[in-house]
């Protein structure tokens, strides 16, 4: 039972201490520039290089900003305003998608019949992010913004 449980140990250990050689010989990997960490490795395995010039790797392209994204930002950013609700769309399981006159459109969170189409709505945003929608001779409705224009 002993033997089985050396032979185990042994056999468990003996790949890993030839991984472990491995890579102490192996200078390349802690070589920083791609190219002369692959120029290196090319030698390492006999490779015959025509040009052993390193390469200029590109630097990945920085991300254009688009107008749509400048108005998402400005959206984003403004605070309270008030707005005409154009369309009131049924959603699955009692949920409305209201569309303003602006173009951006809202989910409401909680279920319950949705304003009558062309009722005025003051949009207030708090500081924790929420936004609800505040029309007179009604209790304020919790939306969610779902589309920008």
């Amino acid at each position: 039972m002993k033997s089985i449980w050396k032979l185990a140990i042994f056999g468990g250990i003996s790949p890993f201490l030839s991984c472990a050689a491995h890579a102490q010989q192996d200078g390349c990997a802690r070589i920083d520039d791609p190219s002369a960490r692959l120029a290196c490795y090319d030698r390492g395995s006999g490779r015959a290089v025509q040009d052993s010039r390193p390469i200029a790797v590109p630097a990945p392209p920085a991300a254009p900003v688009t107008p749509y994204q400048d108005r998402r930002d400005a959206l984003k950013s403004r605070a309270d305003f008030d707005s005409r609700l154009k369309a009131a769309i049924p959603l699955r399981h009692g949920y409305h998608r209201l569309e303003l006159e602006d173009g951006t459109a809202y989910d409401m969170t909680t279920v319950a019949p949705p304003p009558a189409v062309g009722a005025a709505i003051h949009v207030r945003r708090t500081p924790f992010g929420t936004t609800f929608f505040d029309m007179e001779g009604r209790k304020s409705l919790s939306v969610r913004l779902s589309r920008r224009q």
